[in-house]
């Protein structure tokens, strides 16, 4: 299992990397957004994936009390999925020897974030955040065809002004 998370520390901020090849829960990760982020959480990047959403690379932009989710396109794995792909077969099996070669056992998927924030906080937001990974049960579950409650929004729109 590819996990890691490495913290840094200058004056009264901390920041912390958590990286990790599981999905996230979608209502635990919904939960905890809304009971956890403290006040004192500033920023925090990244890409990672839901269960409910397997074929998609979501990027995770949060900036003070607001969070927001973008779709940023799909994962290999969902390319090779998806049966309107519109990829030549020549360009599907480059595809599938590239996911062969990955070391995780989710393929190209994985979660990556950054969180900053005042070091009073910073771990009790990161330590919820990791309990929003799927458990070992909840991925058995998962592969088999369980679905899990989603609340994220489902249609998602981009404003340009």
């Amino acid at each position: 299992m590819f996990k890691s998370e490495k913290k840094y520390k200058f004056y009264n901020l901390a920041t912390t990397v958590i990286k990790d090849e599981r999905p996230f829960h979608p209502q635990r990760l919904w939960d905890t957004c809304h009971e956890h982020l403290g006040d004192r959480i500033f920023r925090s990047k990244g890409f990672f994936w839901l269960a409910s959403r397997d074929k998609h690379s979501l990027l995770w932009n949060q900036a003070g009390g607001g969070i927001n989710l973008e779709f940023m396109g799909s994962w290999m794995f969902g390319i090779i999925k998806d049966k309107n792909h519109g990829l030549s077969k020549e360009e599907i099996k480059i595809l599938k020897t590239r996911l062969n070669n990955k070391s995780s056992r989710f393929g190209d998927r994985c979660c990556d974030l950054t969180v900053i924030g005042d070091e009073s906080q910073i771990d009790q937001f990161t330590n919820a955040l990791k309990s929003c990974f799927l458990t070992e049960e909840e991925i058995k579950l998962w592969e088999i065809g369980y679905v899990f409650q989603d609340p994220w929004p489902k249609n998602i729109v981009k404003m340009v002004s």
